[in-house]
């Protein structure tokens, strides 16, 4: 992707950021924590640029399912009636990435109004107001139908949702899409809920599936605009900007740090040994 950027780079911004994600995770440095056998990523060169750049949506993701997995938890103890869930909503093709993208983020604002005005006046049900709280993303792909945008979420029940009664209430509100899909989570199986949220906060772009000119094109038609959000139960939750980890304290451990070199991979370059109080 660097490489096809600076290929294609017309201004300094462009270069400067073709730069960054060329130099992202060229150096990595770990910290472990031999006596209790634990490592975190303490230092990282990141180029935070998780539209283009793999790594960066992968890091940025496992620390958002990690953050909305521990307010989960906290829910279901107060609140254990409530069911997750997973809700998928999608819109029809299209050409123009910016206008399918509007549609979707349109209609699912209008959505979240209708719930919001039936839980202000008790007017007005439909199938969102059975869910209690969520947080989602959109998500796009693109095939020769077009561009695919969709939304994915992690949504709180207090009862059933009609499957039916949602696709046709999405369709009365796109025009032209009436698939959905909610499927309930199983709380009590972690690594259903932690897949459950890392398909929410996984990349916005499948990077594999992409090319590079098409994932170029969505990172200048996307880059700062809203593409998560939360609501009710799952609203507040702040995730870290920083791309490492909370380190331990007290404790001894090996500092190991890696490169990255084009053809073979990541290379352990050298370790150290450091006290707890060393800095």
């Amino acid at each position: 992707m660097a490489s096809y950027m600076l290929d294609m780079a017309d201004n300094p911004f462009d270069t400067k950021t073709a730069n960054n994600v060329a130099a992202c995770s060229t150096w990595l440095v770990f910290n472990h924590y031999y006596t209790v056998d634990e490592v975190r990523l303490s230092k990282a060169v990141t180029c935070k640029k998780h539209l283009l750049c793999p790594v960066c949506a992968k890091i940025r993701a496992v620390k958002q399912a990690i953050k909305y997995m521990e307010r989960l938890d906290q829910v279901l103890q107060e609140k254990p009636n409530l069911v997750p869930a997973m809700m998928t909503l999608t819109v029809k093709n299209g050409p123009d990435l910016t206008e399918r993208f509007k549609h979707l983020a349109d209609s699912w604002k209008k959505y979240q109004n209708r719930r919001r005005q039936w839980t202000k006046s008790n007017r007005g049900f439909n199938e969102l107001c059975r869910t209690q709280g969520g947080v989602f993303s959109y998500e796009f792909t693109k095939s020769q139908a077009g561009w695919h945008p969709h939304l994915h979420a992690v949504v709180l029940l207090d009862s059933k949702i009609d499957k039916h009664q949602l696709s046709e209430e999405w369709h009365q509100i796109t025009g032209d899409s009436f698939i959905t899909d909610i499927r309930k989570l199983k709380p009590n199986k972690t690594q259903d809920i932690a897949d459950a949220f890392l398909e929410v906060f996984k990349y916005a772009l499948k990077f594999s599936e992409m090319d590079l000119e098409d994932n170029l094109d969505a990172y200048h038609e996307l880059k700062g605009k809203r593409l998560q959000g939360a609501y009710g139960a799952f609203w507040g939750v702040e995730v870290p900007e920083k791309m490492t980890d909370d380190l331990l304290e007290g404790l001894p451990y090996l500092e190991l740090f890696y490169q990255y070199l084009n053809g073979k991979g990541y290379n352990l370059e050298k370790t150290v040994k450091r006290d707890s109080h060393e800095k």
